[in-house]
């Protein structure tokens, strides 16, 4: 799910005292993440649901492991049982290698001890690779939050199969709730690189936060009836959960 920028009913009302600006805006989020499956699977658990707070780490999404715990399996098996083959080629190789020195081996014989070790040598690095595959498949069956922040929405349930080649649908929103930005238009008049980084203060109800202009817009925007405009984002943290889209008054200091 992306989250859709409302701008039409913010205001422009605003006053210059020495190039300090007060304007109306709304809360956004300062960053959403779309979290999705690495590989394929059936959803076996979904440990949260829309609104609850997570710390960075904890599980969120669980796929079926098995088929992967069972190819990790096989996969250390082959691996295990190929070292002794290496390290058996290895050896002979050596023992050939002196035999040849003395004049007690032929070429022939030497080449063929190099051939068994390469090629027991590659058996035993295909199956590295397919143990390092395994691994991956295995930890990215489980979905874990990247961050400290909130559940926005929730895409999956129990028991659906789900296929990343297929579908690049997000399986649930997450966003990082504690570095909010706050939203607003500014006019043609007020637009200048001076805004860009300036202290400001951000006002949600009785509250104040510390903030500074992050992002100054050179693009304008036209509003409906209204006149073109450009966005400015002034970039926050609270310790406390904002939803998106609240009123809010900034504050820009000279």
């Amino acid at each position: 799910m992306r989250m859709k920028l409302i701008l039409p009913l913010i205001s422009l009302l605003y006053f210059s005292t020495s190039q300090a600006l007060t304007l109306n805006g709304f809360t956004s989020f300062g960053s959403v993440l779309e979290l999705n499956a690495r590989v394929s699977g059936i959803v076996q658990s979904v440990t949260v649901k829309s609104g609850q707070r997570v710390q960075k780490g904890d599980v969120l999404i669980k796929l079926d492991v098995t088929p992967y715990q069972a190819r990790l399996d096989r996969a250390l098996a082959v691996e295990k049982s190929l070292l002794p083959l290496v390290q058996t080629a290895q050896l002979e190789l050596e023992r050939a290698e002196e035999l040849y020195d003395r004049d007690s081996l032929s070429q022939v014989s030497l080449k063929n001890a190099e051939n068994i070790l390469a090629e027991a040598e590659g058996n035993y690095q295909a199956a590295v690779a397919d143990k390092v595959l395994a691994e991956f498949q295995l930890k990215h069956a489980v979905i874990a939050s990247p961050v400290n922040g909130r559940v926005l929405q929730v895409h999956t349930n129990v028991a659906q199969y789900v296929d990343p080649a297929v579908s690049l649908n997000s399986m649930i929103t997450l966003v990082n709730s504690w570095n909010m930005k706050a939203v607003a238009l500014i006019n043609s008049e007020q637009w200048s690189d001076y805004l860009l980084n300036k202290k400001a203060t951000v006002q949600f109800g009785k509250r104040n936060f510390s903030g500074k202009v992050s992002y100054l817009g050179y693009k304008r925007i036209k509003q409906n009836g209204g006149l073109p405009a450009y966005e400015i984002h002034v970039s926050f943290e609270t310790d406390e959960f904002i939803p998106a889209e609240m009123p809010v008054t900034i504050n820009i200091k000279e």
